[in-house]
């Protein structure tokens, strides 16, 4: 059975799956494989980043990386005076690079690297490089692959552990001098410029660049990189050219606007933005246990076809449906989007189904999502999306949706908010009561302390429910209110997280 047939659903085919690559004739009996790891990737894309300014560069940054990680995989074949089609993988700021086996010295060039961004990005985040003895055989015997993949998961991490080796880095930076409000670059909030720094107009121009379907190089040069003066047309591809919402100039529309189309097909709905994290449960531990590294052809498909899912369908999903959204990163196992809040928790739900059927349920996504107004700075907003992804992950099984601050299954979540709109649909506008959804969430409240913390007095709210209800609805909606009994009992925050989608797309902008 093909790894094809295996893992993945053949109707997500036309999006997702690559060619394989052919190594038979770059393989030799003793090699050398060099990897690539970009890290600090959320500080690169958010640090200090205004909301106000960050729609015209978060897409250009998130694909600078991918373009400086293919610059300075071509840096190295060209150092080492090896052909481009020795590049393996390039995908989500990582990348394999395989050589003939010579003596080799990666610390100049990882000292080259590390003054780029000590220079450019003041150490926020860098590249580790290192590189790990193979031969033919390990490539081409199963067991030997897998051993592999796992010698070099391990030598990567310990990169991580090694950064900016400050015996050989000055350990005081240099900045830029008289800086003050009048002259502070406004976007990225760290060097100096008149009305943006040189760094963050490179990433303006990429940000247009990008949305332009003719456009398929760029050079390094334009980009404002250089390593040893060394030059190269870098590829701008469909993986690098995410969705998102555009103005009528082409530039990508501010999140200002993305927030006022929030529920625009509704007569009500509050204007927010939704922030989505995502990515793959267990990846680590999947590689590991399944035959996916069991041989190169198998990883190198399962890889690419696993990166085109976040990098190629979810953009077209949002392209096709759900327009007000803007992809900060989609590629390699996770996503980052931003967007109008109703659209984007569709799009969560969307993307978590399809991705069953396209995986064939063989792994599972977890997601944290939050909802703010667009005031907020997005470098927090992008940290407290981080954490509720990580209370996602701290559930048993993973497979979790963190949101309205609760964490729960997908399967749960969704069972139960098919089961409450089915319910809530039935009922006329004019009798359904806002104080009454309300009311519903405080008893929510009582009915998580009975259910988590055993508090024997809030099961006060049963008699409550039924008081409440008897007061604000209808008695010919009896189904819902054995709904709630049953919901509000044993699902309590899956039915708050329905409850205050509900109550948002009533309350008013």
């Amino acid at each position: 059975m093909s790894i094809y047939a295996k893992y993945f659903d053949n109707s997500f085919y036309d999006e997702t799956k690559p060619k394989p690559k052919d190594i038979n004739k770059i393989l030799t009996d003793d090699m050398i494989l060099i990897c690539g790891d970009f890290w600090g990737i959320q500080k690169f894309i958010f640090e200090r980043l205004s909301t106000k300014n960050a729609s015209k560069v978060l897409r250009a940054k998130s694909a600078f990386i991918q373009l400086f990680t293919e610059y300075l995989s071509k840096y190295i074949c060209n150092k080492f005076n090896i052909d481009y089609e020795n590049i393996l993988s390039l995908t989500a700021g990582k990348f394999e690079i395989l050589l003939p086996k010579q003596n080799i010295d990666l610390n100049e060039i990882q000292q080259k690297i590390d003054n780029y961004f000590i220079d450019n990005f003041y150490a926020l985040s860098g590249v580790s490089i290192c590189s790990i003895k193979c031969s033919k055989d390990e490539f081409l015997d199963s067991k030997k692959y897998k051993s592999l993949r796992e010698k070099i998961a391990n030598e990567v991490e310990k990169q991580k552990f090694n950064k900016f080796n400050l015996a050989s880095q000055n350990p005081v930076l240099s900045y830029d001098k008289e800086i003050d409000n009048q002259n502070l670059c406004k976007i990225c909030n760290i060097r100096k410029g008149k009305n943006n720094c040189k760094i963050c107009n490179g990433f303006i121009e990429l940000g247009k660049l990008l949305v332009k379907k003719d456009i398929t190089t760029i050079s390094s040069k334009d980009l404002n990189i250089d390593i040893d003066g060394f030059e190269v047309d870098l590829i701008i591809d469909k993986n690098i050219k995410f969705y998102v919402l555009k103005d009528r100039y082409d530039a990508p529309q501010t999140f200002e606007v993305l927030a006022k189309n929030s529920c625009k097909d509704l007569e009500t709905g509050i204007k927010s933005l939704a922030i989505l994290k995502a990515d793959v449960d267990s990846m680590g531990n999947f590689l590991k246990e399944s035959d996916v590294t069991n041989s190169f052809e198998n990883f190198d498909t399962f890889s690419k076809t696993l990166n085109n899912f976040f990098a190629l369908y979810v953009p077209k999903l949002m392209q096709q449906r759900f327009r007000n959204t803007y992809t900060v990163f989609a590629g390699g196992d996770d996503l980052f989007l931003v967007g109008s809040w109703d659209e984007i928790l569709e799009l969560a739900r969307v993307i978590q189904d399809d991705f069953k059927k396209f995986i064939k349920n063989r792994l599972s996504i977890s997601f944290g999502i939050a909802i703010a107004k667009p005031s907020h700075p997005i470098s927090y907003l992008a940290t407290h999306t981080e954490e509720l992804l990580e209370n996602s992950k701290e559930l048993d099984g993973k497979d979790g949706i963190t949101l309205f601050n609760e964490s729960v299954k997908w399967e749960n979540y969704i069972q139960i908010f098919k089961k409450l709109e089915k319910e809530f649909n039935k009922i006329d506008e004019q009798d359904l009561k806002t104080t009454f959804l309300y009311r519903l969430l405080e008893l929510i409240e009582l009915s998580k302390k009975v259910k988590y913390e055993a508090n024997w007095e809030a099961t006060l709210w049963k008699s409550k429910l039924n008081y409440t209800f008897s007061r604000n609805m209808d008695a010919k909606y009896s189904s819902l209110l054995k709904v709630l009994n049953e919901q509000i009992e044993n699902n309590p925050k899956e039915t708050k997280m329905f409850l205050n989608e509900f109550i948002y797309k009533r309350r008013d902008a």
